[in-house]
């Protein structure tokens, strides 16, 4: 039987690969920056973070809180001068946290896999420099609480 926790996080793989289509999806999340080139041009990952036991059993199940962090990186090929292009790399960015937003707003069971998810803050905009190019990246959090049989 498999854990809750990879029945969930391919619930939001699947779920970030439809509302972001145009994102390739990185092999390593958990250093975004350490990814290759090709792949940072404009990238999701999605990071398993950090678990809480809420110590709410019924029965043979307890319910649990989990971090799920969602990477988005985008490469910046605009001069250091060209305001209105990072401004415009910017926004490409906040558009896809909207979009990753909505989607778990109207589906926070994520297909009725957990109780909610929910996202709880984000880190914003932060620029990055991998070993070719400059990225902007933005890490969003999201919150699932789920039942796991014990």
């Amino acid at each position: 039987m498999t854990t809750k926790i990879a029945d969930i996080y391919d619930t939001i793989v699947t779920k970030l690969e439809t509302i972001l289509p145009g994102f390739q999806r990185v092999p390593n999340p958990y250093a975004l920056d350490e990814n290759t080139a090709i792949l940072l041009r404009k990238a999701f990952g999605l990071a398993i973070g950090p678990g809480t036991n809420t110590e709410r059993y019924v029965g043979c199940i307890a319910t649990w809180e989990r971090d799920y962090t969602i990477g988005l990186v985008t490469q910046v090929v605009n001069t250091e001068n060209d305001t209105l292009g990072r401004a415009m790399v910017e926004k490409d960015i906040i558009d896809a946290h909207r979009e990753i937003l909505l989607a778990f707003e109207t589906d926070s069971t994520l297909d009725g896999q957990c109780i909610k998810a929910v996202i709880t803050d984000d880190s914003g905009i932060n620029y990055i420099q991998g070993v070719e190019s400059k990225y902007l990246a933005l890490e969003i959090t999201l919150r699932v609480e789920y039942q796991e049989p014990i």
